[in-house]
């Protein structure tokens, strides 16, 4: 787990997570407090997945970005995972596929390096219906016709297993084309669920999905996934992977922006 930054969420809570009360607030501060800031608002984490094996390296999203991106502007923060790869002992130039979640600019921040894909030899994968949803708009101009441009760019339609067996599962409502990513250890949920509370009431909807119903129906496909193969949640916004509604959880000092290490 690469966690490219940690931010207090730019709104208030319950303005994000329609419905959000006094209950979905007591349980958070209680069972999941490293997603609690001092002032009672939203703790924001922003983590990518690296995951190696025989068959080589993959990276699972790539965070918000450097300074003066969109994603680090509208968090008054930016990202720093080339650091952290570095400090894992891999180079960009050994990371062999890159699977993106989504496109959306907080998990393809680190895409690009001078209007070049930065992962030089790596494969991004996106499924079709997200290339469809964004292909009209600045973002895919940006952050995503490059990799085309480069032939780094695979679509994917649908369930699809890469080399070392990793799964690819659509789970559409966040965006029309989310996916999640199926390893032994960990179900990589990207942004099924964004706020930990979702595990515990997975009707809360996120004021952002495209398909509130959908995204509804996606957690708890994914929440019964991870209850039937007895692996965690890892998503790319809570604190902790999620194995259950009373894990004890480290808390995030207050303001230092450190995500402390994660064991899956």
């Amino acid at each position: 787990m690469l966690c490219d930054a940690v931010a207090v969420f730019p709104e208030a809570v319950e303005d994000a997570l329609p419905g959000w009360g006094d209950e979905h607030q007591r349980w958070t501060s209680l069972a999941m407090p490293g997603n609690v800031a001092a002032d009672g608002g939203w703790w924001l984490h922003f983590h990518s997945y690296l995951v190696t094996s025989a068959a080589g390296a993959v990276l699972v999203d790539t965070g918000i970005g450097p300074a003066g991106g969109e994603a680090a502007e509208w968090l008054g923060t930016a990202g720093r995972l080339p650091g952290l790869l570095e400090t894992a002992g891999v180079r960009a130039d050994e990371i062999d596929t890159v699977v993106l979640t989504h496109i959306h600019t907080d998990h393809t921040g680190w895409n690009l390096a001078e209007e070049l894909p930065r992962f030089c030899n790596a494969t991004y994968v996106v499924q079709q219906a997200e290339l469809e949803h964004v292909r009209d708009v600045a973002k895919y101009e940006r952050l995503i016709k490059p990799l085309a441009d480069a032939g780094q760019l695979r679509a994917v339609d649908g369930e699809t297993t890469l080399d070392g067996g990793l799964r690819l599962l659509p789970t559409p409502g966040h965006t029309p084309g989310h996916q999640c990513v199926v390893t032994e250890r960990a179900v990589l949920g990207g942004d099924v669920l964004v706020h930990p509370a979702q595990a515990r009431w997975p009707e809360l909807t996120y004021v952002y999905e495209q398909d509130p119903a959908v995204a509804v129906t996606s957690r708890h496909d994914v929440l019964a996934l991870a209850a039937a193969t007895g692996v965690p949640i890892a998503a790319a916004h809570p604190h902790t992977a999620l194995t259950g509604a009373a894990m004890p959880l480290p808390a995030v000092s207050p303001g230092s922006g450190v995500c402390p290490p994660h064991k899956l």
